[in-house]
């Protein structure tokens, strides 16, 4: 095996994991601003959600990393043994870190009054709740 052509594409899988990393970290970053600017404290759940996000980019960017790989094996076989010449990179990882990073820039771009807050709306169903009479709802049942 010719290490000099999979360099390229080990290098190329870094900056790929990199640059999804980075978008979720200035993801985090930008959140962080916004809810300072508004007032809010920075709570453990916050930041356990952008960690779970991570893994769960990382967990898709590794899956799609393994049938790559499977793929550019079995072209690196094809071409050896004569039959078709597809040139290897990967291109299911680069599609899907391309995706990843883009939703994060979609995230950052987007106004936090857009986002649709869970405990603004916790608190309006809690509100709405609380405005209905107490048999009124043992009636329905």
């Amino acid at each position: 095996m010719n290490l000099t052509r999979i360099f390229p594409i080990l290098l190329l899988l870094s900056v790929e994991y990199s640059g999804v990393f980075i978008a979720v970290i200035a993801d985090l970053v930008s959140g962080l601003r916004k809810s300072r600017s508004r007032g809010e404290k920075c709570t453990s759940w916050g930041l356990r959600r952008s960690v779970d996000k991570l893994l769960r980019y990382y967990l898709a960017l590794m899956a799609l990393s393994l049938v790559d790989f499977m793929a550019i094996a079995a072209f690196i076989l094809l071409r050896d043994s004569g039959s078709v010449a597809i040139p290897e990179f990967p291109f299911l990882t680069t599609f899907g870190a391309l995706s990843l990073a883009l939703i994060e820039v979609k995230s950052i771009c987007e106004k936090s009054e857009d986002k649709g807050d869970l405990r603004r709306a916790a608190g309006l169903l809690s509100d709405i709740l609380s405005r209905i009479p107490a048999g009124f709802l043992s009636r329905l049942k």
